[in-house]
Parts: structure tokens; C-alpha cells; sequence
């Protein structure tokens, strides 16, 4: 059976801040624009966080796995800057702003721990920022492959790192013939050593 206790810091918080909610697959968790109200640890699953350009364009700012928080910026914003659905069914704590805030200002050690928390997050999107930036689709895959985020297959690794599938298909196929990579079974790739 899975904890819905939230890891530390955000075991601090007080049982009555925390609603623990399972989510289907492709439930929305909130909106773009709505008006917040605190951040998710996610017990289990995943959760896409995309964003929507002044163009109309979805683009996937972030993917929650188990063990992350997400939408921490709500704790300083009114509204929340993306939206969350749930990839996958999934068990989340709704932890709310209120009592976050109230800790920040009172626990010098929550603080702390969720400061460090945020600055790993923080590392981890400039990180996916610098695979963005990176222009040949084939050194791109090759350095998304390093960092591990080929795990939910093709298609969601594309969307992570800004390239269309096709692209992708054909980069895994040619880094296959160069044997770069061995392709193990459908989807699944792992590096030639």
C-alpha cells in the first residue's frame, strides 16, 4: 500500500491542509488562468504540466513522476500558469497555500528543505531548456537518451524534447544502423557500450 504521506518537508503541514485525490488518466487537475489554490506532491503517476502559447500552441513545460511536487510557483501566484492532467491514473496531495506559506514563515528547516527541493526542480528544467537548444534532432535524442528520458515511449519522449515523432523514429532508426544505440524491443533502446 502506498504512503499518501507526503516525503519531508511537506509532512509538517497539517493532516487538514492535505486532500489526498486519485485522478484517471487524462483528468485535468486545474486550468491555465484558474485561481490557485497550493501545490501537488504526487504519490503515484504522472502528470503533464503544458502550457499554451499566445499562438495557441500546447507545449509540455514539465512531466510530474512520482516522489515530485508541481505547480509550487502557486504559492506566490493568483492564478496558475499552465495546466496539469493526469497522464496516467495517478494519486496525488493537494497541499494547501495557506499552511505552506504559514510554515515558510515560521520553520526555518521547512524552509530550507523545500528551498533545496525547488532548486533541484529548478536544475532539472534548465537542463531540459539546454536539450531544447540544442539543433541537430540527432544530438539532441542522443543527449535526451543520456539523461534518461526515454521511458514512457516515443511519442511522449518527442513531445519532452520539443521533436516530432517522425523525427524521432527516423533519428532512433538511423543511430540504430550507425550502432550508436541497439533497439532491445518495440520502444525500448539502450546505449551500445
Amino acid at each position: 500500500m502506498l504512503s499518501t504521506t507526503p516525503p519531508s518537508p511537506l509532512d509538517k503541514l497539517p493532516s487538514g491542509s492535505r486532500t489526498v485525490t486519485k485522478v484517471e488518466a487524462s483528468q485535468t487537475l486545474f486550468v491555465q488562468a484558474d485561481t490557485t489554490k497550493g501545490l501537488y506532491y504526487l504519490v503515484d503517476g504522472i502528470v503533464d504540466l503544458k502550457r499554451v502559447t499566445s499562438a495557441g500552441h500546447s507545449i509540455m513545460i514539465h512531466r510530474a513522476r512520482s516522489g515530485d511536487t508541481f505547480a509550487e510557483a502557486s504559492l506566490f501566484s493568483d492564478a496558475y500558469h499552465c495546466t496539469a492532467s493526469a497522464f496516467c491514473e495517478s494519486i496525488l496531495v493537494e497541499c494547501e497555500r495557506a499552511a505552506i506559506r504559514q510554515l515558510l514563515e515560521t520553520d526555518n528547516e521547512f524552509a530550507r528543505l523545500m528551498l533545496s527541493r525547488f532548486a533541484t526542480q529548478i536544475q532539472e528544467t534548465r537542463r531540459r531548456v539546454e536539450l531544447l537548444s540544442i539543433r541537430s534532432a540527432k544530438d539532441r535524442v542522443i543527449a535526451a537518451f543520456h539523461d534518461g528520458l526515454l521511458v514512457d515511449g516515443i511519442s511522449t519522449f518527442a513531445e519532452s524534447i520539443g521533436l516530432a515523432p517522425e523525427t524521432v523514429y527516423r533519428t532512433l532508426a538511423q543511430l540504430s544502423k550507425d550502432k550508436q544505440i541497439i533497439k532491445t524491443s518495440r520502444g525500448q533502446y539502450q546505449l551500445n557500450t
